[in-house]
């Protein structure tokens, strides 16, 4: 069965897969190592929230499997401009990029369990729960990341 859409509750340390209106899987997940605040720049170690799409998925050496997200993309470079005129982060500040959904280093499944928040801004999962996503999801499958 093909997921829509994923949804990731960062309050719930849940990743919800859809099919069409109706949750057929949910994961427990971790985030980068500030987990409450919405990323702003490279570095802050914060996961994004918005509305983004699968751009391509690979398996990965280190973390099984890496789904990426299109970060940054219009909504989140609007964010990023937006707080450098605030004064919220340095004029010079990067966005970043690389931001995806992955496993775990080789059995380290406990950071999951134990919540975690390991990764530089990504969502990671189990390595068991990546590798079943990802045979289910494809580009463009629809990801929104929220508080």
């Amino acid at each position: 069965m093909k997921i829509t859409t994923i949804q990731i509750s960062k309050s719930r340390y849940r990743l919800y897969a859809y099919h069409k209106n109706l949750v057929v899987k949910s994961y427990p997940v971790v985030f980068g190592f500030n987990p409450i605040d919405d990323k702003l720049m490279e570095g802050d170690g914060c996961t994004p929230e918005g509305e983004f799409k699968i751009k391509t998925k690979y398996p990965h050496k280190k973390w099984s499997k890496f789904i990426w997200l299109d970060y940054p993309n219009a909504q989140s470079q609007k964010k990023h401009e937006e707080a450098k005129k605030a004064k919220l982060i340095p004029a010079k500040a990067m966005i970043g990029g690389n931001v995806g959904i992955h496993g775990v280093p080789y059995m380290t499944d406990i950071s999951i369990s134990q919540r975690v928040n390991w990764t530089l801004g990504c969502i990671s999962l189990k390595n068991k729960d990546i590798d079943e996503l990802y045979s289910y999801v494809d580009n463009n499958t629809e990801v929104k990341i929220y508080k």
